[in-house]
């Protein structure tokens, strides 16, 4: 009978730093961002939720209140900028401890390729933000309500395609690799995509 073995590489960090780094940039950016104290508890609690349970999606419920903030506010280059900062740091962070078990430790080095993207992605957004701010004129008034909803929408729409490609073909039509297309039994005795 084994028992269980645990592995602590040098230099590598516990798990619950990424849900705790996502919770505290997420209620920063909505005390930064958000001047309603209704949304600030929302956030608080939706992160707190996170912190426990990071498939409950509560991160990105304090992530939305952020972007409520923007909504309700005047429009502001600074607070633009902040945003897009911040929101895309708290996404990534909460995807990561999505998907690292609380338990577990990360070696900092693995998590350089998501921050290379980021910073990249960063340059990126907050350039064209810039351009777009100097571009386009302000947009004041009732005839310029519809641009919120529709924006909300269009980026709903861009995300949900996005993370359905993403996902890939369902476990029913994928196949382990090297296996024949008729099924997923290899040669005798072979354990072909099964627990060993």
């Amino acid at each position: 009978m084994r028992g269980p073995h645990e592995l602590i590489a040098p230099g590598s960090l516990p798990a619950p730093v990424l849900r705790i780094g996502a919770a505290v940039i997420i209620v920063g950016g909505v005390l930064l961002l958000n001047p309603y104290p209704l949304w600030w508890w929302v956030a608080g609690g939706a992160s707190l939720v996170s912190v426990l349970a990071p498939r409950s999606m509560g991160s990105w419920i304090g992530i939305a209140c952020m972007a409520v903030g923007m909504v309700l506010t005047e429009p502001s280059a600074a607070r633009t900028a902040l945003a897009i900062l911040l929101i895309h740091a708290a996404h990534v962070l909460a995807a990561w401890a999505w998907a690292v078990p609380w338990r577990s430790r990360i070696r900092p080095a693995v998590l350089l390729p998501g921050v290379r993207r980021l910073l990249l992605i960063q340059a990126i957004a907050q350039s064209v933000a810039a351009l777009m701010l100097l571009a386009v004129p302000p947009l004041h008034g009732p005839g310029f309500a519809w641009l919120a909803p529709l924006g909300a929408a269009v980026l709903t729409g861009v995300s949900a395609a996005v993370l359905r490609v993403s996902w890939g073909p369902g476990p029913a039509s994928r196949r382990p690799s090297g296996s024949p297309p008729g099924g997923a039994e290899g040669p005798a005795g072979s354990n072909v995509g099964g627990r060993s």
